[in-house]
């Protein structure tokens, strides 16, 4: 508790001094990945200013975004052919975001109309994502279907989080929201966006930056696993035989 008190009056004496109507702040900007992470929670702390938001006349909404490092992904269909299911199409999308979490101090509709959304790409269905079916014809607006696919897979997974958390204010020109990272989140710079919404338009915009990344143990199996991939490859193959080896050895007193 006490941290973040001082997390809110820092945030507050710094906004004294900021020309901008908005400004935010996260617990943790940097999160570390070693062999018990299980998961991360982090605290967005947020100051409205009375510059070109008057918070006291009238009332405002906050929406947050958070968008993890793109990859490359392909989603498959699968049909039933002859009691078989078969991959009978794929959609790759050379750049989808690998974690995307929106939370909002109201359900968006409630907050502004889909357009005022699509013009600043709040939403995973705002986000701009392009399609490579493979068939040579370059990129293309990806299907609704495959589009929905990819959202499901990653809400399964804990990746994709549209509307689940939600923005409490906390004071007049105050909120705060929690920021939930499974086990599983991708590596790489994350954007935390802001945004201040108020009778439908949008007021006041800021971004800051994250980090995620391997520590320890785990950083260097990494690097050495994407930067030499043979001898990894050689040394796993290696350790697996010993164990089998040894397990034999033991198994046979």
């Amino acid at each position: 508790m006490m941290r973040k008190a001082l997390l809110m009056i820092s945030m507050v004496i710094g906004f004294a001094n900021a020309a901008n109507a908005l400004v935010t702040d996260l617990s943790n900007r940097r999160i570390e990945i070693r062999y018990s992470f299980n998961g991360a929670d982090l605290i967005l702390f947020g100051a409205v200013g009375a510059t070109s938001i008057n918070t006291y006349n009238d009332a405002y909404d906050v929406v947050i975004v958070v968008r993890g490092p793109e990859a490359p992904t392909i989603v498959r269909h699968k049909e039933r052919v002859g009691g078989i299911w078969v991959n009978t199409n794929a959609i790759r999308f050379p750049a989808a975001p690998g974690y995307y979490a929106v939370a909002a101090s109201r359900p968006l509709e409630e907050i502004a109309t889909p357009v005022a959304f699509a013009s600043y790409g709040i939403g995973f269905k705002n986000l701009p994502l392009v399609a490579d079916s493979g068939t040579g014809r370059g990129l293309t607006v990806p299907p609704i279907a495959f589009r929905d696919a990819l959202f499901r897979l990653r809400a399964s997974e804990g990746l994709y989080r549209q509307e689940i958390d939600s923005v409490s204010v906390v004071d007049e020109g105050l909120f705060r929201t929690d920021i939930h990272l499974p086990a599983n989140v991708p590596i790489g710079n994350f954007i935390v966006e802001t945004f201040v919404f108020q009778k439908g338009s949008m007021k006041a915009r800021h971004r800051i930056n994250m980090h995620v990344d391997k520590e320890g143990f785990e950083r260097a199996a990494y690097t050495f696993a994407h930067e030499w991939p043979f001898f990894y490859g050689l040394v796993a193959v290696i350790v697996a035989l010993g164990a089998g080896w040894l397990a034999g050895i033991l198994g046979k007193k």
